[in-house]
Parts: C-alpha cells; structure tokens; sequence
C-alpha cells in the first residue's frame, strides 16, 4: 500500500512539473507564421464572403470596406471603453491609498 501511494505521490508531482517545461521557450505562434497571418479572422471573412455573393465587384468592394470599417470602429469603442475601465480602477485605487494615507 505504501509503494501504491508512495509511486501515486511521484506520478502526481511528474505530472505537476509538465507545464513547467512546456512553458520554455517563445510563447505564442512562430515567426512564419506571424508574417502569413491576416488581421482578419476567418468567420469574418466567411461573413464577408456570404454578404458578397453574386454581387458585382464595385458593390463586393464597398461592402467589404463598410464591413471592416465598422468592425475596426467596434474595436476602437471597446478598446476605449476597456482604457476608461482601467482608469477607473486606477483612480479607486489611488484614492483608497490617499485614504488611508490620511487616516494615519
């Protein structure tokens, strides 16, 4: 029973240190393909693909170009939004500090 637990305990902490090694090197994609990849993702660009079929290419064009300018201005609202939300907890946090810096 003891060597059961005993090789259980090994197995565990083996186990435990997997992610450890795993995390060495580069995080992320390779540099290939970085240089390959597109800004925009592929459900949008099946979307795209759907709302362009058997359009002309002047209308394929502009509803393309409406499509990513409303995404990319989506984007820049919830970027600013997440800015806002960051310093509103930047500003609560210092207040607190100045707070209790106050108080002593």
């Amino acid at each position: 029973m003891n060597k059961i637990l005993a090789l259980m305990l090994i197995v565990v902490f083996a186990i435990g240190t997997i992610p450890a090694y795993a995390q060495s090197g580069r995080k992320g994609a390779s540099a290939t393909a970085m240089e390959k990849a597109s800004d925009e993702a592929v459900f949008h660009r099946v979307g795209d693909w759907f709302a362009t079929i058997g359009k002309s290419p002047d209308e394929k064009k502009a509803i393309i170009a409406q499509r990513k300018a409303d995404r990319a201005a989506k984007r820049a609202q919830k970027k600013a939004e997440k800015a806002k939300k960051d310093m509103d907890a930047k500003m609560k946090d210092t207040k607190n500090k100045m707070k209790k810096a106050w108080d002593k």
